[in-house]
């Protein structure tokens, strides 16, 4: 499973996570901070310390790889009893200004539905893509 830290894209600084959020981990900030705010954007994107607001949760696609991906939003639907499906719009470091959308969910507090196929029935599909366009102000064209 892939480890999330903060990281600031503009001078790359790595703040520790707990200096960043009250949640120990990223499926706690999920679970306790981001969902229960109504997917609040701004909860994504920090103040670092050369003051830019670019401090974003940042991981790598996978284990041994260079590539740096950060997160631009996160958006998901009402937790079904622990179920938690989201969509997340992030970036690559290496090519910025293409977006992917990555649908991920979690059980919980757990991370590990954040590495796994997140499989969704079509009007389950339709209502993520109407809270993510809600939540952004953007559309998935």
């Amino acid at each position: 499973m892939p480890r999330y830290w903060w990281q600031c894209i503009s001078c790359g600084d790595r703040p520790a996570w707990l200096t960043v959020c009250q949640s120990r981990s990223i499926a706690a900030f999920i679970w306790d901070e981001l969902a229960p705010s109504g997917w609040d954007q701004g909860l994504l994107r920090r103040r670092c310390k050369c003051k830019r607001r670019s401090l974003r949760i940042t991981y790598r696609f996978r284990r041994g790889d260079p590539e740096r991906i950060s997160v631009k939003h996160i958006v998901g639907l009402a937790p079904d009893g622990d179920y938690l499906p989201m969509l997340w719009e992030t970036f690559r470091h290496s090519s910025p200004r293409t977006t992917w959308m990555d649908l991920k969910y979690q059980r919980g507090r757990s991370p590990w539905g954040l590495s796994k196929r997140l499989v969704l029935e079509k009007a389950q599909l339709v209502r993520l893509l109407r809270a993510y366009e809600r939540a952004t102000g953007s559309t998935t064209k």
